[in-house]
């Protein structure tokens, strides 16, 4: 296996298994939601599925710990032991990585309490059995989130499939409510209509546009890296039509995108965030985000910055910051995949009110005086 992933048999282990657990969590929610309202058939005795529940909330537990155990012991993320029970304390996406700790907590509280069930007293076990429904959907956004593979087709399918099914399941068991908990019922029928929704939304809106991993909070110094270990070459470059392209540098490139600026917040610091595509030349897409102090006269002072630019089969093939920022020009500094850096030039023509960007694109093989600074 090792030969074959090119020694990266830790991290496909960590996104299969990943995977699976999030599939069997959610046969494991549909089949207690079976429990809950007693269904049964001639043919489906209600104990065969009070049984497999448990069986498949075992499974879920064996491939989570799989899932956990190479996600720490593989170096290619700066994951550590307590960023799997502390939430939000990882350098590697902390939001998202921060769910899945907490998804995990509230699976052991439930698995933990379910052992206990019998000193603790069913009431006391009910309730917090109920957190499976709470950690469903935060390991799924956490999934979305983390997961390298969220783009690919089928891996959407899956976790389209799941959510269908949670939510159907959802729906079937307010159908079940018996009459007198009208309050309960319209809140949680709400609910089970606008989370769907909202994860949908914010699926399309973040982790399935170009330059999500930086944006997620992935280092510069992993983008960097899994930019090297690509499949996707500096001597070989491939589009979306698949052939090869020119888009190595010195090239020429006209962009064509949307500007949004969130901020400033409470401590005075803006984001301000291009995504585009480029065309005439080698096509591709851009995402560049600039945070600062927001200035008085409009703009901001750059304090931090990140840029993705790549093919559109690739989009984070070059990865970098921003080194030279004078209005609507600038200079980004990228890494190749062989890890040498070269520099972009961009000239901007902005229009705020409509919230679009245009302008001119110029790479060069060399880095500083050749663009004006570094």
């Amino acid at each position: 296996m090792l030969a074959v992933t090119g020694g990266r048999a830790l991290w496909y282990l960590t996104r299969g298994t990943g995977l699976v657990a999030l599939v069997l969590l959610t046969l494991s929610v549909v089949l207690g939601v079976m429990t809950s309202i007693r269904w049964q058939s001639p043919r489906w005795p209600r104990f065969i599925t009070a049984a497999l529940h448990r069986n498949v909330s075992l499974l879920v537990l064996a491939f989570l710990a799989v899932h956990i155990v190479t996600a720490v012991v593989d170096a290619f993320a700066p994951i550590r032991w307590l960023d799997i029970v502390v939430p939000y304390g990882s350098t590697y996406r902390p939001l998202w990585l921060g769910l899945g700790a907490l998804a995990f907590d509230l699976l052991m509280a439930v698995t933990v309490t379910s052992l206990l069930r019998q000193r603790i007293g069913y009431r006391a076990w009910r309730f917090v059995h109920w957190a499976a429904y709470a950690c469903w959907p935060v390991a799924l956004v956490h999934g979305l989130g983390t997961g390298s593979d969220t783009r690919l087709g089928w891996v959407l399918a899956i976790n389209l499939a799941c959510l269908l099914s949670v939510a159907g399941a959802v729906w079937w068991r307010l159908a079940e409510v018996k009459t007198g908990r009208e309050r309960t019922w319209v809140g949680a029928a709400a609910a089970s209509a606008v989370i769907p929704v909202a994860i949908v939304v914010w699926l399309v809106a973040q982790p399935l546009r170009p330059g999500w991993a930086a944006k997620a909070g992935t280092p510069s110094s992993l983008l960097a890296r899994a930019a090297s270990s690509s499949p996707v070459t500096s001597s070989s470059p491939v589009t979306s039509s698949g052939t090869t392209a020119s888009m190595q540098p010195p090239f020429s490139d006209t962009l064509q995108g949307t500007i949004r600026q969130v901020g400033p917040d409470a401590s005075g610091v803006a984001t301000v965030t291009i995504d585009g595509t480029l065309s005439g030349g080698p096509d591709g897409v851009l995402h560049l985000v600039i945070q600062g102090p927001a200035l008085s006269g409009g703009g901001l002072e750059m304090t931090r910055s990140s840029v993705a630019l790549g093919p559109t089969s690739h989009p984070s093939m070059y990865q970098g910051t921003v080194v030279q920022l004078r209005g609507t020009q600038l200079v980004a500094r990228l890494l190749r995949p062989d890890g040498t850096p070269f520099d972009v030039a961009f000239s901007l023509r902005i229009n705020n009110s409509a919230g679009t960007v245009a302008g001119s694109v110029q790479a060069s093989t060399t880095t500083g005086n050749s663009l004006g600074g570094g």
